[in-house]
């Protein structure tokens, strides 16, 4: 046994005589040189290890008195697994962020910890679940990107949310140490840098400011709340109050303690009890007319879940249709429009002073909200007064955007949002196997696998042509699918001409072809994109390759890297 951990070591033993004390020393020894765990910290688990389920006994020497029952620890590896009765949990989690403020606490004023934490901490792309927390130690050991392992914790549930006490008594230890930048309590931050989940702090000046009502899922009532938006100079954000909020638009304001969380793709700030709202004096700061514009996006800038939005479109086809909901009958308007980046749905709930013959006409949006439909934002007019008839154009009025398409960089179509009606180039990198001839389900067109449809089971299918490749532009990679006029017009035949090639040489054959004809090649394409966290893909109903000057091309590459 080695002497370093003799002292724990025995310590250990005389809980614990049967264990084996060489196993106890290895255990000490692991602890400290793949988790960076010092012995004494790693005493409790240690012994929770060697007496089973039973919980360590405080620490109190003879001399104290008293003795410890043991108790029943719950350890979990997600926060799935806990409900609202929990405690003495053990758990290893990913501190978010780490708050401190000071709270009266039966008369007397104490400082606690609160933030949020994540489970899963060690796989990268796993699925995390994150809770809020309150430490009313605080600890020291919790900091911004630590991994620690929290002992003897208590769950709370609060109007359906769970959340994670961590007691005084609780021990934590730290695992990795953090990596996150941490900002101090109080410091503002720019509007266009904050997180996409933490409490903040942030000086902006109120754009919108408007009273709603969110309605409990159980149907038990209703929650009064005020939504809004705020800016600074670098960006605009959304806003959430839970607490009654009376500044008016146009007010300066430092919001301390708000809460960023994601709706759907959207970041929005949320005030509750402990944020703290306050009249800010700058003059220098810019007044509401000016940051007012920040909220006028283009189509390339929306986002699922965006609130209050302004815009500047031309609607190129509407539509009215009717549905029944609740035994009444009821009537949407929706089409399609457009600016120079690119295309996108419009609905309307009130009936909006177009028609047919005024079509294509330019319209302002004014407070609108924007929902993802198949994965492309969609913008939801809710009465007339967001929209507002113009004369003219902002952008050449020789434009037609009724068949536009938009230029893009394929790295920004990778890292932006979904869109309609973009074109890139790229290098083709990849042709997939399963490019060519294929059936499709005759309900829901799905491609089937082994002559049958996930959704509707086997049938015959509908023959279709598609490829299935991948292009790169040296900073992002998105998979491209071209359609069957797409495929065609790429590879120059027509839909007979590629079925007695593929009988012919077969499957693979085929592909090979193709891998000679394409890989390598810049190809243009023309379509829709779908950017979700699995990726970037492009959906493209038009495709061709570039062709390009050999010598010159050769002439550049000589010249970039000195060659004579």
């Amino acid at each position: 046994m080695s002497e370093k951990y003799e002292t724990h070591v025995n310590a250990i033993l005389a809980e614990c005589p049967d264990a084996d004390p060489k196993d106890v020393a290895e255990a000490f020894a692991k602890y400290e040189t793949e988790f960076y765990i010092p012995p004494q910290d790693a005493m409790r688990s240690i012994l929770r290890r060697f007496k089973g389920e039973q919980s360590v006994p405080t620490n109190r020497s003879p001399s104290q008195g008293g003795s410890s029952a043991p108790r029943n620890t719950k350890k979990v590896s997600r926060l799935s697994e806990l409900n609202g009765n929990d405690k003495e949990v053990e758990i290893e989690v990913e501190i978010i962020s780490h708050n401190m403020r000071e709270q009266t606490i039966r008369g007397e004023q104490k400082q606690i910890a609160f933030g949020l934490l994540e489970d899963n901490p060690w796989e990268e792309k796993g699925d995390k679940t994150r809770w809020e927390y309150k430490d009313w130690g605080p600890s020291a050991n919790l900091a911004p990107g630590s991994i620690v392992r929290i002992e003897g914790a208590s769950v709370n549930e609060y109007q359906g949310r769970m959340s994670l006490n961590i007691n005084q008594s609780t021990r934590i230890a730290v695992v990795r140490e953090g990596t996150r930048p941490v900002v101090a309590p109080g410091e503002p931050q720019d509007i266009n840098s904050l997180p996409g989940d933490g409490y903040v702090c942030v000086v902006g000046r109120v754009l919108a400011s408007r009273p709603d009502q969110i309605h409990k899922k159980d149907g038990s009532g209703s929650l009064d709340i005020v939504r809004g938006r705020i800016a600074d100079e670098s960006g605009t954000i959304g806003f959430l109050s839970w607490e009654p909020f009376e500044h008016a638009v146009g007010s300066l304001l430092k919001i301390d303690g708000a809460q960023v969380r994601t709706f759907r793709d959207t970041p929005e700030l949320n005030f509750g009890r402990t944020t703290k709202v306050e009249i800010f004096h700058d003059k220098n700061f810019a007044d509401a007319e000016s940051l007012s514009q920040q909220t006028v996006l283009t189509i390339s800038e929306l986002r699922d879940g965006a609130r209050d939005v302004d815009a500047v479109v031309q609607i190129t086809e509407w539509a009215k249709r009717s549905f029944t909901r609740d035994g009444e009958e009821r009537f949407l308007w929706s089409g399609q429009i457009a600016d120079p980046t690119g295309r996108c749905r419009m609905s309307a709930w009130s009936e909006l002073p177009i028609s047919d013959d005024q079509l294509p006409m330019t319209v302002r949006l004014k407070g609108v909200r924007v929902r993802a439909w198949q994965g492309i934002p969609d913008i939801t007019v809710d009465n007339v007064d967001q929209v507002e008839l113009l004369d003219a154009t902002p952008w050449d009025e020789s434009l037609d955007l009724t068949n536009h398409t938009a230029e893009v960089d394929l790295h920004d179509l990778a890292t932006g949002a979904s869109r309609v009606g973009v074109s890139t180039s790229a290098i083709i990198v990849s042709v997939r196997e399963d490019s060519g001839f294929i059936q499709r389900c005759t309900e829901c067109r799905r491609v089937l696998r082994d002559g049958a449809c996930a959704e509707h089971g086997p049938n015959d299918g509908n023959s279709d042509v598609r490829l299935r490749l991948v292009m790169d532009d040296g900073r992002s990679s998105v998979s491209l699918l071209t359609n069957k006029a797409a495929t065609l017009a790429l590879l120059g035949m027509d839909e007979a001409q590629m079925k007695a090639a593929v009988d012919q040489d077969g499957q693979m054959a085929f592909v090979q072809t193709l891998r000679g004809t394409l890989l390598g090649r810049t190809v243009k394409a023309t379509g829709r994109t779908i950017v979700d966290e699995q990726g970037a893909m492009m959906l493209a109903d038009g495709a061709a390759v570039v062709e390009e000057d050999a010598g010159m091309l050769a002439t550049e590459l000589r010249a970039h890297w000195g060659v004579s």
